[in-house]
């Protein structure tokens, strides 16, 4: 084996360690996303559950012409 051929090797497993180590940055950083993602979807639906029983809110139907109108209750 040549010089040449060692420097190779060297630089692709340097390249391959390094590709491995953004790449689990990245899933670290997407999964934490995810995770406030998800939070914040669960907490807008408890808000949105809280103001559908405060009374506040007109529900809509589509009538058969295509136009929504409040719902009969």
């Amino acid at each position: 084996m040549g010089i040449s051929t060692l420097v190779t090797i060297l630089l692709a497993l340097l390249i391959g360690i390094g590709l491995r180590s953004i790449l689990r940055d990245w899933r670290r950083k997407f999964a934490e996303d995810d995770t406030r993602a998800e939070t914040k979807r669960k907490a807008q639906i408890e808000r949105n559950k809280a103001e559908l029983k405060s009374g506040g809110v007109v529900t809509l139907e589509r009538g058969e012409d295509g136009v929504y109108r409040p719902g009969k209750e």
